[in-house]
C-alpha cells in the first residue's frame, strides 16, 4: 500500500476550501459503489495516473449518466492526457447537466485555449460573466480573447462596461493601450505590446504565456528573463522559468527555477505541495529524488509548526526508503496535531519495517483509542503482535480487522496472508493454506503473497505441482526480485529440474544486492546435482563467507557432498 501517496492526496485535498472546487454529488443507482470509485478516482489523479482516473470516471458515467462531477474530473484527466477532443466532450456534458457551475466553464475555456478557439473562448467567458458578474478578471479575459480574435471594437465595447461597472483602474489603462494600433493583431504584436510596460511584470508573464502557447520556448524564456530582472524572487516567474526548462529537459536550470520559487513565502503552500506530487511518479530517477527531497525540506523548514508541511517532508523520505529519518517527520507532525489518522498509520507501518516491534504496538494502542474503526490499524498491529510471538493477540486483530473493512481487497489479501504465516507458526499447516488460498483469489497478481505460499508448499513437500505453478507466476511477473526467482528455483530442484531450476536461481544471484547466503547455499545444490562437485564446493563456501552458518551447510563443505 503506497501511504506515501494517500496522505499526498490527504493534504492537497484538507488545503482546498471545497468552495473552490465543483461540489461533488454522487446520486446514482448504486451510491456507495459511485462514492467509492469516485474517491478513488481523485487519488489517481492526485498521483498523476490519469489512465485509472478516467477508468474509475468512464464507469462512473457509465453507471449515472447525470453525474456532472463525473463528467469534469473525466475531462480533467483527458485534457492531463492530452485527449483535448474528449475532454471536450466530457466537460460539455457536464455543462448541459449543470450550466450554473463556473468551474466547469473555466475548464471548457482552458480546452480552447489550448486548441486556439477564441471564438468559443468567448462564448465561455460571456457564460461566466453571467455567473459571476462581479469577477472583472473574466470581463478582461473577453476583452483579451476578444482582441486575440482581431474584434478590437468589440474588445473596446468591453473595456467600456468594465469602466462603468468597476471604474478606472491601472489594468484597465494598461489594456486599452493595446487597442491603440488598428488592423488585426498578431501574437508578436501583442508580445511587444505587454513588453512596452517594463515595470509591470503581471504583462512579461502574459506575454510568456502566449509564446508557450506556440510552444516558442526561446522567445518565452527572453520575456522571463526580463521578468526575473525586475523581480527576481517572483516565484510566478520561477515557476514558469521552470516550465519551459523541464519541456526543454533541462533538469538542472528546472530544479534550480522551482527551489527559487519554493523559497518565496508568497507562494502558496496548496502549489508547493501540488508540485511535490506531480514529480513523486518520478523519485525513482536520482536527480529527481535529491531535488525533491530538498523541495520538501524547504516546505518543511519554513512551515514548523504546521503538521501537513512536516508531513510532506517525511512522505519524501518514506518513497527513498529513508525510514528512520522520514520516522522522525512523521513523530514531529503528529506532536503538532495527534489528529491526522494517516500520519499515525505511517509512524506504525514504518516502525514494523525497522523492527520496532513494541513500539509500533504502543502506538496502535493508542491510535485505537481515537480510531478504533480503522481495519489498517489492526493489521499492523497484528503484525507487530506476529513478529513478537503474541500469536493469539494478532489473530484477534486480524479477525477484527475483516470485520471493519470488506471493501478494501488489498488489506484483505495482505490480513489472509498474514493468518497464514501466523497459522504455519502455530503448526496449523491446513489453516495456514486456506487462510493463504484465500488471499490469493481475493488478489491474484500478488506474487509476493503467491511467492510465499509457494515456498511454504515446498518446505513441506506438499503439493509441489499447485506450488512449482504459483511460484512460476512469480518469478515470471517479478523477474529482478531474487527472493522470488530464489523461490521457484528450490521448487525446480525439489522437482529434480535442475537445468530449469541452475537457469533461475542465477537470475536470483544476478539481483543478489545484499549477498543472500540461502541462494548461494541453493545454487550450490543445483550444481550437485548436476554432477558440478568442485562448482557446488565453491557456492556452499561463499555461502558460509555471506553469513550463512547452519549445520546442514557446514556438513556440505565439510563432507563435499548434498545434505537435506
Amino acid at each position: 500500500m503506497n501511504k506515501a501517496v494517500i496522505f499526498l492526496i490527504a493534504i492537497t485535498l484538507s488545503l482546498k476550501t471545497f468552495g473552490q472546487i465543483p461540489v461533488v454529488s454522487t446520486a446514482s443507482r448504486d451510491s456507495n459503489m459511485v462514492k467509492q470509485l469516485f474517491f478513488a478516482g481523485l487519488r489517481e489523479k492526485m498521483a498523476d495516473n490519469y489512465l485509472m482516473a478516467v477508468s474509475n470516471f468512464s464507469k462512473i458515467v457509465g453507471m449515472d449518466a447525470n453525474n456532472h462531477a463525473a463528467f469534469y474530473e473525466l475531462a480533467n484527466a483527458n485534457i492531463r492526457l492530452d485527449k483535448l477532443p474528449e475532454a471536450e466532450e466530457n466537460i460539455k456534458q457536464a455543462i448541459k447537466l449543470n450550466n450554473n457551475n463556473q468551474w466547469y466553464y473555466r475548464l471548457l475555456g482552458e480546452v480552447y485555449k489550448r486548441n486556439n478557439k477564441m471564438p468559443e473562448l468567448v462564448e465561455v467567458l460571456s457564460q461566466l460573466i453571467r455567473i459571476n458578474p462581479e469577477n472583472d478578471g473574466y470581463y478582461f479575459d473577453k476583452a483579451n480573447a476578444l482582441f486575440l480574435s482581431n474584434k478590437s471594437e468589440e474588445a473596446k465595447k468591453i473595456y467600456d462596461q468594465i469602466e462603468i461597472k468597476f471604474g478606472e483602474s491601472r489594468d484597465l489603462a494598461t489594456a486599452r493601450k493595446r487597442l491603440q494600433s488598428n488592423g488585426s493583431a498578431s501574437e508578436s504584436d501583442i508580445v511587444k505590446l505587454l513588453e512596452g510596460n517594463q515595470a509591470d511584470v503581471k504583462n512579461y508573464l502574459y506575454a510568456a504565456g502566449l509564446l508557450l502557447q506556440k510552444q516558442n520556448y526561446p522567445e518565452a524564456l527572453k520575456v522571463l528573463s526580463k521578468a526575473q530582472q525586475l523581480e527576481p524572487n517572483n516565484f510566478e516567474v520561477n515557476l514558469a522559468l521552470a516550465d519551459i526548462y523541464r519541456k526543454q529537459k533541462n533538469d538542472d536550470a528546472a530544479f534550480s527555477a522551482l527551489k527559487m520559487a519554493f523559497e518565496s513565502n508568497d507562494m502558496p503552500l496548496t502549489e508547493k505541495v501540488k508540485i511535490v506530487a506531480a514529480l513523486f511518479p518520478r523519485i525513482d530517477q536520482p536527480v529527481v529524488a535529491k531535488n525533491l527531497t530538498e523541495l520538501s525540506k524547504i516546505v518543511a523548514t519554513q512551515n514548523p509548526g504546521d503538521a501537513k508541511a512536516l508531513a510532506l517532508y517525511g512522505d519524501v523520505l518514506y518513497q527513498q526508503n529513508k525510514l528512520k529519518e522520514a520516522l522522525l517527520q512523521y513523530q514531529q507532525a503528529l506532536k503538532l496535531n495527534d489528529q491526522v489518522y494517516v500520519v499515525l498509520e505511517q509512524i506504525i507501518n514504518i516502525q514494523t519495517l525497522i523492527g520496532h516491534y513494541d513500539e509500533a504496538v504502543k502506538v496502535g494502542d493508542e491510535a485505537l483509542t481515537i480510531y478504533p474503526n480503522q481495519a489498517s490499524l489492526y493489521y499492523y498491529m497484528a503484525y507487530a503482535q506476529y513478529k513478537t510471538n503474541k500469536l493469539d493477540q494478532a489473530q484477534n486483530n486480524l479477525k477484527t480487522a475483516l470485520q471493519l473493512d470488506a471493501d478494501n481487497k488489498s488489506l484483505q489479501a495482505q490480513v489472509y496472508a498474514l493468518q497464514g504465516d501466523i497459522f504455519i507458526n502455530q503448526n496449523n499447516f491446513n489453516q495456514a493454506k486456506i487462510a493463504f488460498e484465500k488471499a490469493i483469489g481475493i488478489e491474484p497478481d500478488n506474487y509476493l503473497i503467491m511467492n510465499n505460499y509457494a515456498y511454504y508448499l515446498a518446505l513441506k513437500n506438499d503439493d509441489l505441482t499447485k506450488a512449482a505453478k504459483y511460484a512460476e507466476t512469480a518469478a515470471n511477473a517479478m523477474p529482478t526480485n531474487s527472493s522470488v526467482t530464489d523461490t521457484y528455483a528450490f521448487i525446480l530442484f525439489k522437482q529434480q529440474k535442475y537445468d530449469l531450476a541452475k537457469t533461475w536461481i542465477e537470475k536470483a544471484l544476478q539481483n543478489n544486492t545484499y549477498k543472500n547466503g540461502v541462494y548461494l547455499e541453493h545454487y550450490g545444490d543445483i550444481l550437485y546435482m548436476k554432477g558440478e562437485k568442485d562448482a557446488a564446493l565453491l557456492q556452499w563456501q561463499k555461502a558460509k563467507e555471506a553469513g550463512n552458518h547452519s549445520e546442514v551447510l557446514n556438513k556440505k563443505i565439510n563432507e563435499k557432498k548434498y545434505f537435506k
